[in-house]
């Protein structure tokens, strides 16, 4: 997630900060979500077949991202992107982050989509080796990095969708609240695991499971309950819903958790699904299928941004070493770094106690 945020300055600023990280999670007026596996893997390829949600100041993604992150105590970042900016629905950005929090390293490029990626369903895919980062878009190659910060992406990534509204206009567009509730549709993932040569045709990579989203796997996918500095919502379990064979992601006003409307439907065949706790049906669809997109979904030529610095991770490093506050430190902070209430912290993906 590429996050745009300013460094925190002086002593009140500090302070602001700390008290922040201390307050209530759910202090937001907006909801929004985050679907996650739950376990990480070093290298593969991945596919998810979506309709996405975009207006003026949102961001409905899929991407790569290694736990912990967004820990400022020196460790990688670790992350690769497939953002749709809601000013912009007719384009997703591309992005691989690394570098550390604080000095995050990101090379953005733009391509388009037509037709526009909350108009209709698009495959799309990532594939991650030792030497290459590759995107796909309806089987088409839009981008492919070799070298430089690959080799940067190291240890093990999960795979995870969101959809939130980014509080910089500059990156996302003005944000217009009178288009929520917004849906991002997920109708199938696939996961392949990175086998050199021993693939089906000879390729680098091997079916390992499918999920068509019949029904919830809780035993392969957590649901987000967290926010992030820079964000204008709190992702919550309760803006996740699987209906009539199709996992949706929702941006909604507080309080208004829910989904009413008509599920799209989609002219591709999902696949059967293998996932852990195994659905015994597929989906009914249209024998139909969606051509493969037009030779208009073009990459733009890379642009390497200087590293940014963050003001949540800012904030951690001070909240860390700051001995006013040091005996505050004992505590539970969720996986974007921010102090949450022991209250049902199972469900937060990852609990780092220090």
């Amino acid at each position: 997630m590429n996050i745009k945020k300013t460094a925190v300055k002086g002593a009140l600023a500090v302070a602001a900060a700390v008290a922040a990280l201390t307050t209530n999670v759910s202090a937001k007026d907006f909801s929004g979500a985050e679907l996650y596996t739950l376990q990480e893997v070093q290298y593969g390829k991945f596919e998810a077949r979506m309709k996405m949600a975009a207006a003026s100041g949102t961001v409905s993604s899929m991407f790569l991202y290694q736990n912990g992150s967004e820990i400022a105590d020196g460790r990688p970042w670790v992350e690769v992107d497939i953002e749709v900016l809601g000013k912009n629905p007719g384009s997703f950005q591309s992005n691989i982050i690394t570098g550390k929090a604080g000095a995050q390293k990101t090379s953005e490029q733009h391509h388009q989509v037509s037709p526009a990626t909350d108009q209709a369903f698009h495959t799309y895919g990532l594939e991650w080796t030792p030497n290459y980062v590759r995107w796909t878009v309806d089987g088409k190659e839009v981008r492919k990095t070799e070298g430089g910060q690959v080799s940067a992406l190291t240890g093990t990534q999960g795979l995870r969708f969101n959809l939130w509204s980014s509080e910089d206009p500059g990156w996302v567009g003005q944000f217009d609240q009178s288009k929520l509730p917004l849906f991002q549709f997920i109708n199938w993932v696939k996961v392949y695991k990175y086998t050199p040569g021993k693939g089906e045709g000879g390729s680098d990579f091997t079916l390992d499971w499918t999920d068509n989203f019949d029904s919830f796997d809780g035993s392969r996918w957590g649901k987000g309950d967290w926010t992030f500095d820079g964000n204008r919502v709190d992702l919550t379990d309760k803006n996740i819903y699987s209906k009539d064979g199709m996992l949706i992601l929702a941006l909604t006003r507080k309080g208004q958790e829910s989904f009413n409307g008509q599920v799209p439907k989609d002219d591709e065949p999902a696949p059967v699904s293998s996932s852990s706790v195994a659905s015994s049906s597929s989906k009914a669809v249209s024998s139909s299928s969606v051509a493969a997109s037009s030779s208009s979904v073009a990459s733009s030529s890379s642009q390497v941004t200087p590293p940014s610095s963050s003001s949540e991770t800012d904030a951690i490093r001070a909240f860390r070493t700051t001995p006013a506050v040091a005996k505050e430190r004992r505590g539970l902070v969720n996986a974007k770094g921010a102090k949450v209430s022991p209250n049902g912290h199972k469900r937060y993906r990852v609990n780092f106690e220090y």
